[in-house]
Parts: structure tokens; C-alpha cells; sequence
């Protein structure tokens, strides 16, 4: 689901280096090219700083079976690495891409990846780029010569690897809640965002979260917890914590119906089908929306469709377009740990014009919970932060 995967990311502290492809053709082949004897498709490769290379990915087809060697040189053709591997493993009846894995390679100036397929595989070439990127390249002694008005479609991937930002976290504790302050900076300059996650410390739950955008090497951020918990109910059922935020971007006209947004999975039966969807609730705590993340909207309360479309009947917008089913759809809230998961399911009671009798609740919270402040830069380097907050 793109929805879980989207929190996930949110969630875990990933990685701080971000793929970064060097090319410089396009991605679609006019034709092939098969070099014979000791005669190689060369390169010539600018990184960017702090680039590390970790794959080449040639555009190739099968000719016959054989071997290939790739090579690695440097600005001044000397042999940095290389691995040779069946072309029939890599390669087959179509041109297309095919990526080959090297050992992590830094390299901080110009290098040529050097593909010598002796006649094994047909090379994709791009007549419309000409860079004077692209050569024939030759051993003994290292020589390269201009293939002709062409390219050849060899990429270079690698990586960027980025010093994470840095945090410094404090809070204090107020009569309505608890503010988070965060002084966060970066060397490089690129921040990006930082997103608050507030624990029970006891079930390792997420019970709030809230994020804010960044930019440039220094931002001080505040956020306010409540101290509160919410919780979702329908009739007698009921389900505790769930992750529901304050929702932003919401024309003024109608926020005051859709003040809060709750991911959840939507079932419009047991059998399907079933998506992703949001579902937002008023001031007064009622539901008032569904939308599905593929932005197709299941359901809109009596009052948020009269102040959309004042004079309409709603009753005809109930017939035409929801397509909720009563006791019979129901939806799923996201329970967020150190894994995601989903609350049972909570079946939609009633008809629309009662809201289905789902209602988004908010009950004070007890003690042992944890602020967990995660800050990333525009390469993707992360650095966390926990406060306990007693």
C-alpha cells in the first residue's frame, strides 16, 4: 500500500545517501553498435562532489553468447577496476537497460567506464545527443577515438553521500500542553524537513505527529503537544491511539469541517474493493469526508456539500456519487510503531446524514511518553532526536 510505505519513510531513519545518475544520452535507443576485437564503448564521466560509484547500466542486446569486460579507468587511462561476466546473463532479445554491479567506487574527479563486449552484445547509441562524451576505446597502450555523431547509452550510478543535519531538542511543559523546541542545522545548507513523533513509551506507539518544511543551513522550529490522545468510535466500537493531524492547506471556507485528517485503509466491503484514503473530521469531531489517496471522494457530509454547493439537494449527491455502503464498508486505522499496522476495522453505521456516527475523540494523556524529532537535509540524510517527557 502507497499509503504505509509513505508513513514507514516518515517513521524509520533512512539512510543518508541518495541515488544519483550520470548520463549523458537519452533513454531511448535509435539504434545498436557491436564492437569486435580488443575495441571498447568508453565513456567520459563527471561526478558530482561526494559521489560514490556503485552500478553501471548499459542499454544493450544479446548478439551471441559470450564474455564482456567493464572496466573503470581514471582522467589520465589508467586502470582503476574491472570485472568480466556472461553476456547472455545480463543482456537479451530486446535493446534495453541492464545494470552491473561494481564495488563501491569514490571518485572525486573525471573517470571513463570502458564496456568491451567483443562482439557479444549491440551497444544502444543516441543519434540526437552529442556531447563528444562517447569514444572507441582500445588496450595496449590505452587509446580512445570518437565513435562518430553519436553517444553511447552507458549510465554511471551512484551515490551522494550528505552529513546529516544536526539537532538540539529541549521542551517545556505548559497548562495545556507540552512544547518541543528543536534548533536544527546543516553544513551543507539543504535542509529539508523535520517530523515530530510523540510515543507511549509503554506500548511503543505513535500517538501524535506533526512535520514542518525547512530550507537553508538553520531553522528553529516549535511544536505543541496537547497532551492529548486520539481515539476513533463508531456506535459502541472503538479504537485507541490513532494517528490523526491537524489538517493543513483547507480553504477557510470549509475547514471548520475538516480540521483533522486520519490515514486509514478503506473497505467498501470485506471482499473490496480497498484503497487508501484519508478521513477527515470537523470542530465538532464528526466525519465529514472520505477521500480515497487516488483523489476520489467516497463521501462528503450534508454540511460540507452545502457550503461546496449551496442550493443543490444533497439527497441527489447521496444517490449519484457515495459510494459508502452502511455495515458494510468500513475503515482501518493506522497503528504506528517501530512497524506499521491496522487497527481492526470499524464499520460505518447509520446513514451520511447522521456522519455515519464515526467520530474522531481526544482523551488526556497519561505519563511516560517520548518526542522523537527526525530532521533530513534535500540529499536525504537524516538525524534524530529523543526527549523524554516524563
Amino acid at each position: 500500500m502507497r499509503l504505509i510505505i509513505v508513513l514507514l519513510l516518515l517513521f524509520i531513519s533512512i539512510s543518508g545517501a541518495v541515488d544519483v545518475a550520470i548520463q549523458y544520452s537519452d533513454s531511448a535507443p535509435e539504434d545498436g553498435v557491436w564492437l569486435a576485437g580488443d575495441q571498447g564503448h568508453a565513456v567520459l564521466f563527471t561526478p558530482p562532489e561526494n559521489w560514490t560509484l556503485s552500478r553501471i547500466a548499459v542499454c544493450g542486446m544479446l548478439n551471441r553468447d559470450g564474455i564482456f569486460v567493464l572496466e573503470i579507468w581514471d582522467a589520465a587511462l589508467n586502470l582503476v577496476y574491472r570485472t568480466t561476466d556472461l553476456s547472455g546473463a545480463y543482456f537479451g532479445s530486446n535493446l534495453s537497460w541492464s545494470e552491473i554491479d561494481v564495488p563501491d567506487l569514490r571518485i572525486d574527479g573525471p573517470f571513463f567506464v570502458v564496456f568491451f563486449e567483443y562482439s557479444t552484445v549491440f551497444v544502444g547509441i543516441d543519434k540526437n545527443t552529442t556531447l563528444n562524451r562517447s569514444f572507441v576505446a582500445s588496450r595496449s597502450p590505452s587509446m580512445l577515438v570518437s565513435p562518430g555523431d553519436y553517444e553511447w547509452m552507458i549510465a554511471a550510478i551512484g551515490h551522494i553521500t550528505s552529513l546529516p543535519p544536526r539537532i538540539n531538542a529541549s521542551y517545556e511543559n505548559l497548562t495545556d500542553g507540552i512544547v518541543i523546541k528543536a534548533d536544527i542545522s546543516d553544513t551543507e545548507g539543504d535542509l529539508a524537513g523535520v517530523s515530530l513523533y510523540i510515543l507511549d513509551q509503554k506500548s511503543g506507539e505513535v500517538v501524535w505527529m506533526d512535520k514542518a518544511d525547512l530550507n537553508g543551513s538553520r531553522s528553529e522550529i516549535r511544536f505543541i503537544w496537547p497532551r492529548v490522545v486520539y481515539g476513533v468510535s463508531c456506535g459502541s466500537e472503538r479504537v485507541s491511539p490513532v494517528v490523526a493531524v491537524e489538517t493543513r492547506g483547507i480553504p477557510e471556507n470549509i475547514s471548520r469541517y475538516m480540521r483533522y485528517s486520519a490515514p486509514c485503509l478503506l473497505n467498501i466491503t470485506d471482499e473490496g474493493p480497498f484503497s487508501d484514503a484519508l478521513a477527515y473530521f470537523g470542530e465538532d469531531m464528526e466525519l465529514h469526508a472520505i477521500e480515497g489517496l487516488d483523489g476520489r471522494i467516497h463521501y462528503i457530509s450534508k454540511e460540507l456539500f452545502e457550503t461546496l454547493r449551496p442550493g443543490a439537494r444533497y439527497s441527489d449527491y447521496v444517490r449519484e456519487n457515495i459510494t459508502i455502503i452502511e455495515g458494510r464498508s468500513s475503515l482501518r486505522f493506522i497503528s504506528m510503531s517501530e512497524t506499521l499496522s491496522f487497527h481492526k476495522p470499524i464499520y460505518l453505521k447509520r446513514s451520511p446524514i447522521f456522519h455515519y456516527d464515526m467520530k474522531l475523540e481526544r482523551e488526556a494523556a497519561g505519563s511516560q511518553y517520548a518526542a522523537v524529532l527526525i530532521a533530513s537535509d534535500r540529499h536525504g540524510a537524516t538525524a534524530r532526536s529523543s526527549l523524554d517527557l516524563g
